[in-house]
C-alpha cells in the first residue's frame, strides 16, 4: 500500500527528491518503492529523465487505480472515526498580501482558536508559485487557474473597480469614456518591475489600458491612500475600495465599462483525500463567507 502512496505522490510533485521530503524518506526509498511495485506488476510505471517524469500507459491505469484505493481507505477511516479526527500539525498556506492581511488573517486566527493541535505558517506574496513543489496546503489566489494538479475551490466574486476621490473629480471632471482618461492623472501600479494596464470591458472585449501618471507605486495600499488624498485615478481590486466608497470617499467611475467579475479561489493539490487540516480551513469560508464577498458595498 505505501509503495502505491508513494507512486501518485512522485506523479503529484513530478520529482523523486520532493516526494521524499514530503513523505519523510530517503530518495533512494522513494526509488526503491518504484522499483518494488514495477518489479510485482511486471511493468515500467514511469518514464524518468534528469528533467521529467511521467507516467506510461500502464503507469497511468496504475496510478489511477491507486488513487481510488487510497481515496477508498480514507473515506472507511473517516466512517470509523464518526467524524472525530481533528485537525493537527502543519498547515502551510500562501496568499496575496494586502488580501491576505485584510480577510485571510481573521480567519486563521479563528481556525487556531477552534483546533488547538494546529500550526499554520502563512506565506504573504502576490506572485503565484507552483504550491506543489513549494510544498503548500492551500493557495489563495485571485484570477483563474490553469494546473490541472490543482482542486480549486471558488470562495467570493472579485471584481476591479476605477475610482477616484470627490475632491479629485469636483476638480479634473468625470471622465466619460476611456479616452477621456489620457487628460487625467493616473495612479500606476507596478508589480515585478512592470507597470499592471487597467482593464475594461468594451463592445463584450477586453481592452487593457496602459494608464499614465506621474506616480507609480508598488503597494496597492499605497494606491488607495493616495487616491484618498485626491492625487489621482486608481483602478484597485473591490475588497481595497469597497469601504472607502461605502462611505463616500471615493466614487466609482466609468462603470459601463467594468470588466467581468473573476473568482477568488483556494487551491490544493489533487490529492487520494483532503486531509482534516485542510478541510477544516477551508471550511471557515464556507462558513464566514457563504460564497459573498464581504467586503461588497
Amino acid at each position: 500500500m505505501f509503495d502505491l502512496k508513494v507512486l501518485a505522490d512522485v506523479v503529484e510533485t513530478g520529482s523523486f527528491t520532493r516526494s521524499s521530503e514530503r513523505l519523510k524518506i530517503s530518495r533512494s526509498a522513494v526509488g526503491k518503492c518504484i522499483t518494488r511495485l514495477e518489479s510485482r506488476l511486471q511493468a515500467r510505471l514511469l518514464h524518468r529523465t534528469t528533467r521529467s517524469i511521467r507516467l506510461s500507459d500502464e503507469g497511468q491505469v496504475v496510478y489511477e487505480a491507486a488513487l481510488r484505493i487510497l481515496l477508498e481507505i480514507e473515506s472507511i477511516e473517516n466512517t470509523l472515526s464518526q467524524g472525530q479526527i481533528k485537525p493537527r500539525g502543519l498547515l502551510r498556506i500562501t496568499v496575496p498580501v494586502v488580501f491576505g492581511r485584510r480577510f485571510i488573517m481573521p480567519l486563521v486566527q479563528e481556525y487556531l482558536q477552534r483546533w488547538s493541535d494546529v500550526e499554520v505558517d502563512v506565506d504573504f506574496s502576490d506572485d503565484y508559485c507552483d504550491i506543489v513543489s513549494e510544498g503548500f496546503d492551500v493557495a489563495i489566489r485571485i484570477g483563474g487557474n490553469d494546473d490541472n494538479r490543482l482542486v480549486r475551490k471558488v470562495l467570493a466574486p472579485h471584481r476591479l473597480i476605477t475610482c477616484a476621490s470627490v475632491r479629485y473629480l469636483e476638480k479634473y471632471n468625470i471622465p466619460q469614456n476611456i479616452s477621456e482618461l489620457d487628460s487625467h492623472k493616473a495612479l500606476i501600479f507596478r508589480h515585478r518591475g512592470n507597470m499592471v494596464p487597467w482593464q475594461f470591458r468594451v463592445d463584450q472585449r477586453q481592452q487593457l489600458y496602459r494608464a499614465k501618471g506621474r506616480l507609480v507605486l508598488s503597494d496597492t495600499e499605497a494606491i488607495l491612500n493616495a487616491a484618498l488624498d485626491g492625487q489621482g485615478i486608481c483602478q484597485l481590486g473591490e475588497f481595497l475600495v469597497g469601504e472607502s466608497i461605502a462611505k463616500g470617499h471615493l466614487v466609482p467611475i466609468l462603470t459601463n465599462y467594468s470588466t467581468p467579475e473573476l473568482p477568488i479561489l483556494a487551491l490544493y493539490p489533487t490529492k487520494r483525500y483532503l486531509p482534516p487540516k485542510v478541510r477544516m480551513f477551508l471550511s471557515l469560508f464556507d462558513e464566514c463567507w457563504q460564497g459573498k464577498a464581504i467586503w461588497r458595498f
